[in-house]
């Protein structure tokens, strides 16, 4: 597997010179269809290359010509990878926003996917497009790679950022960034009373959830280490959280006994679902029943979520018009809503603004939801300014159940563009 690596010199009497030296790059793991990220006119602000600039682009295709599958739900990476992946072939990575981050050539592309997909988070790879050979040659392989590579950087004026020096994630086996993961904690702020709540949180989201004493690099207990090993030998995607950790995990010692009415640590969860001790994991793998509810759980999670129906200002209108109780939930900023708004909406924010920009705040937004709008089959609008907020939280709440979810198409950029449709302020 090779990904290419972008080296420039600039000469003060020509233009830059582009080289390209293949990185190996080796994984495993997990899938599902769908929206089209576009290369963008102006470059990316996650990664800059600045001194990569004007090479004109090939006779390759463009990329905007080739379909994109989306690899990504609220609920993490789908699985499992279609079986017509597994083939050479060039792949085009893309992140949250649609902004290419990485081009690479594969003997097997569903195992580069997979591995990508185990080492970086949702945000930065999202989506991916492809170009498949039964047998192609290495100069088929690297040509249409170096050509996807110069046509993001005649675009955008950048080289995707996986193929600089500066931005190595992407040639990382999954492997290697395992043993560094960092453990799950409590949210910021949460106090010993929260515990509880901060258990079933942490166990709702993730696959599989073991509750340690120390981190996977430094187990502070043999019991602990071993559970630590075992996972390691399944080969699936586990979180560690650290229950001496009393400063970011406050009252967690004693909450997790409590809770799963098991007097010692370490406690491991599938799926939430509580499965035991080391001793308990250790017969169960041995018996093959904790990979089979390993397995059973991740085909559970590939399941799509309950979709949301995006319709027109004057659909959503009309349905307002003709029931007055109908929930429009405005997810914008408190400030945006203040200055202007779809008339009866409330606001329930799914972004907040703070030092690092606008964030996302899910867990907030869909307590807000569920404490106001319990009932899952409440039909519901969401709305944003742009219609791209609002796509998320529908995603979260869909996630979570949700089954009568409506989205403002357009967001109320589109709303105001239409002198007849209600706003207030």
């Amino acid at each position: 597997v090779s990904g290419f690596q972008v080296s420039t010199t600039i000469h003060p009497f020509s233009q830059p010179h582009t080289s390209f030296a293949a990185h190996p790059m080796v994984g495993t793991r997990t899938l599902a269809p769908s929206t089209e990220p576009q290369l963008r006119n102006t470059p990316s602000t996650r990664f800059k290359n600045k001194s990569i600039l004007g090479l004109k682009a090939t006779a390759e295709p463009y990329l905007e010509d080739i379909p994109s599958v989306s690899l990504q739900s609220d609920g993490g990476p789908l699985a499992p990878l279609p079986d017509s992946w597994a083939q050479p072939g060039v792949y085009a990575c893309f992140d949250k926003e649609g902004d290419m981050q990485y081009v690479a050539m594969s003997r097997k592309v569903s195992e580069s996917i997979a591995n990508h997909l185990q080492v970086l988070p949702a945000e930065d790879f999202a989506s991916v497009k492809m170009k498949l050979w039964e047998k192609p040659t290495r100069s088929e392989l690297e040509e249409t790679a170096r050509g996807w590579i110069e046509q993001c950087i005649d675009r955008t004026g950048d080289a995707p950022p996986g193929n600089t020096k500066e931005v190595d994630i992407w040639r990382k086996k999954a492997s290697e960034v395992a043993r560094a993961k960092a453990n799950v904690e409590f949210r910021e702020g949460a106090v010993e009373e929260e515990a509880t709540a901060e258990i079933e949180r942490i166990i709702s989201r993730y696959l599989a959830v073991l509750f340690i004493k120390g981190t996977r690099q430094a187990p502070q207990c043999g019991f602990s280490d071993a559970t630590i090993h075992l996972f390691n030998q399944l080969g699936v995607d586990y979180e560690c959280v650290d229950t001496l950790d009393e400063e970011r995990n406050p009252g967690l010692r004693d909450a997790i006994k409590n809770f799963s009415q098991w007097p010692t640590i370490p406690q491991v969860y599938v799926g939430g679902e509580f499965m035991g001790g080391a001793d308990v994991c250790r017969e169960m793998a041995e018996s093959g029943e904790l990979q089979e509810i390993l397995e059973e759980v991740m085909k559970a999670k590939a399941q799509p979520p309950p979709s949301f129906v995006t319709l027109p200002p004057k659909a959503v209108h009309s349905l307002m018009s003709s029931d007055a109780s109908l929930p429009f939930i405005d997810c914008r900023t408190p400030p945006e809503w203040q200055a202007g708004r779809v008339k009866g909406a409330i606001n329930i924010p799914a972004f907040l603004d703070g030092p690092n920009g606008r964030q996302p705040v899910r867990d907030s937004f869909v307590a807000a939801v569920k404490e106001q709008f319990p009932a899952t089959d409440t039909r519901l609008v969401l709305g944003c300014q742009r219609a791209i907020r609002s796509k998320d939280a529908a995603a979260w709440l869909c996630a979570e159940g949700y089954s009568n979810i409506l989205e403002l198409d357009g967001g109320f950029s589109w709303w105001v563009a239409d002198d007849d449709l209600p706003v207030e302020a």
